[in-house]
């Protein structure tokens, strides 16, 4: 056989060893969760700006709370954004909450609707990470339709803080 006969065979040979395959089509990983007591149910619950209505710290466990007159602003967006403002001129007040020092935490909040608990991640600001109002504590949050109360842990998970906002937006 000559050269040419061999052409419309080996092009029959390629075409069948290449047979079309069904293509693959990604992975259905189904709706996100969105029920009660869900990440991102609690996320909806948080959505928007609170605006702060008491701040009380807890020098040590066993010992009556310190109110401590404040002022502030909680903003927490769609995509778990989070930024807190807030001062006072009371000379009870973590010194990272006093007026000359604005407290100002931007970042993040990973949140654990099993434990109810928010950790706050990549945080900008100006507390120290000793402060009972540090970024770096975990933080205990109880939501009700228009408030939303934070307890600031220690390693032990007592609360040194405990701040209270309202839901302005």
């Amino acid at each position: 056989m000559d050269r040419r006969s061999w052409l419309p065979i080996a092009g029959l040979v390629l075409l069948s060893a290449c047979a079309a395959k069904e293509r693959q089509r990604p992975l259905g990983l189904g709706d996100v969760n969105t029920g009660a007591g869900s990440v991102e149910s609690v996320r909806r619950q948080l959505q928007g700006t609170w605006e702060l209505i008491s701040l009380e710290s807890s020098p040590a466990p066993g010992k009556p709370p310190v109110v401590i007159k404040a002022s502030g602003t909680l903003v927490y967006d769609e995509y778990g954004n989070l930024r807190i403002e807030a001062h006072t001129v009371d000379p009870a007040a973590p010194a990272a909450a006093r007026e000359l020092t604005l407290l100002t935490f931007t970042g993040r909040a990973a949140i654990d609707p099993v434990k109810k608990q928010l950790q706050m991640l990549n945080m900008k600001g100006n507390a120290d990470p000793t402060e009972v109002l540090a970024p770096e504590r975990t933080r205990r949050y109880e939501l009700t339709i228009d408030t939303l109360k934070l307890s600031s842990l220690d390693e032990q998970g007592n609360p040194v803080a405990i701040s209270l906002w309202r839901r302005s937006q």
